[in-house]
């Protein structure tokens, strides 16, 4: 597995065998008794989870890996990066009970919050335990990570699966959800006291804090997105409808998760500013290599997703199809990694300005496009905001640096993947 599996590769493949199992557990229960409605209620669980955890979590986590390569004292990182973590997702869990009744009434169409005790459980246990991968990638145990992902999630496909295949409702499912999350956190601790790690710096979670402050905004203000399409979803239709957008909305499982992966891991290296220009060309390189197999398997998706999608799942939910084509084209902006160069370096301000101009523009253009092309507007304009935001951060690059795109992307390439799989979407929704 060493030989096999570098940092990167190792947690790309975390990220695959993660949203596998999502699309597999998605997959049971459309083929069981478990009916669409209760598929709604189970993505709404998730979706919530996600809403009031995702921009924190995430802040703070890519702030970690280029403050942990900075020091060599990992181990005050870690425990300390775990407290701050434990704080945050019991604030999140008591701020979403007492804010129950405005979910309710504004983000869920007058729908109550599906089993708002396991919720809570699962967010206070569940977002600290996010921390176990990185843990492994400060750490560099490449195995760990791979070994860890399998495991895991194994145990959490059979805990949320079995109940919907032995025939029990969704109710059970959540609660093997919730019971993954505790494990997960027991884990996490059996990890830190065998490795020694319980140790607390103040001075690092101060400077961690400053750090992550301007990317837990940018995460906001970006990730915010996807939330706001949810809530837009959930406000105007029904939870059939909404269970019907949400399996349509993942996109291209490999691009989001390879290219965030490849994001993430390098992280640690562009905070090395003495190897930019290697680093450069590293980026250079695996997006190129990224590039070759994703492109072609977009377009191959692209062409079978509509006689697929009511196969693989149930014919209730074919519409789910031109959702996904629609988010596959965002493997044009997921694959142009600007961000990573500045968060490498330590730039944040102009992420978070991108943030909030993506945000402002997939809100507005969802509530315009809804009107005319229902769940497909608000897909519509997810791609276009997400574009506009790695333009916008390729000329902050090109600015402040002085690196060009061509630099970290394979320019020519990249045009011509693009252009075609443009050509391909509107074939396979317009003509084929």
């Amino acid at each position: 597995m060493k030989k096999r599996f570098n940092s990167i590769a190792a947690f790309q493949f975390y990220q695959l065998v993660r949203y596998a199992t999502l699309i597999l557990t998605g997959i049971v229960f459309t083929k069981t008794a478990i009916t669409q409605t209760e598929i709604g209620e189970y993505e709404t669980f998730v979706f919530i989870a996600g809403a009031v955890t995702f921009f924190w979590l995430n802040g703070l986590q890519k702030a970690l890996l280029p403050l942990a390569s900075n020091n060599k004292n990992t181990k005050t990182h870690i425990f300390s990066a775990f407290v701050i973590l434990q704080v945050l997702s019991i604030v999140a869990a008591v701020f979403l009970f007492f804010i129950q009744p405005v979910f309710s009434k504004f983000l869920l169409n007058g729908k109550s919050i599906p089993e708002i005790g396991l919720l809570l459980v699962f967010i206070v246990f569940g977002a600290p335990a996010n921390l176990i991968e990185y843990f492994y990638l400060i750490k560099k145990r490449n195995n760990s990570i791979v070994i860890y992902s399998i495991v895991s999630f194994s145990v959490q496909f059979v805990l949320v699966a079995l109940p919907a295949v032995l025939g029990h409702g969704i109710t059970l499912a959540l609660q093997g959800l919730a019971l993954s999350s505790v494990l997960r956190y027991f884990w996490l601790w059996i990890i830190l006291v065998s490795g020694g790690e319980i140790t607390y710096s103040g001075e690092f979670v101060k400077e961690h804090l400053k750090l992550g402050g301007p990317l837990i905004l940018s995460t906001f203000l970006s990730g915010s997105a996807q939330f706001v399409d949810g809530f837009i979803v959930a406000s105007y239709f029904d939870e059939e409808t909404f269970a019907v957008f949400r399996y349509g909305a993942r996109e291209l499982p490999l691009a989001m998760l390879l290219a965030n992966a490849l994001s993430n891991a390098m992280l640690a290296d562009f905070s090395q500013k003495e190897n930019l220009e290697q680093n450069l060309r590293q980026l250079k390189e695996n997006v190129t290599r990224l590039m070759h197999f994703l492109f072609p398997l977009t377009a191959f998706l692209l062409l079978v997703s509509h006689p697929v999608f009511p196969v693989i799942f149930n014919p209730k939910f074919a519409e789910s199809a031109t959702i996904f084509n629609i988010y596959l084209l965002l493997i044009v902006s997921r694959l142009m990694l600007p961000q990573t160069i500045l968060n490498g370096l330590l730039i944040t301000k102009p992420i978070m300005f991108a943030a909030f101009l993506e945000l402002s523009i997939n809100v507005s253009l969802s509530l315009i496009l809804v009107q005319y092309f229902g769940i497909a507007g608000i897909a519509f304009a997810t791609f276009v905001a997400y574009l506009f935001e790695k333009m916008y951060l390729s000329v902050v690059v090109k600015k402040k640096l002085n690196i060009s795109l061509s630099e970290y992307i394979p320019v020519k390439i990249y045009s011509v993947y693009s252009i075609s799989i443009l050509v391909i979407f509107v074939f396979a929704e317009y003509i084929f």
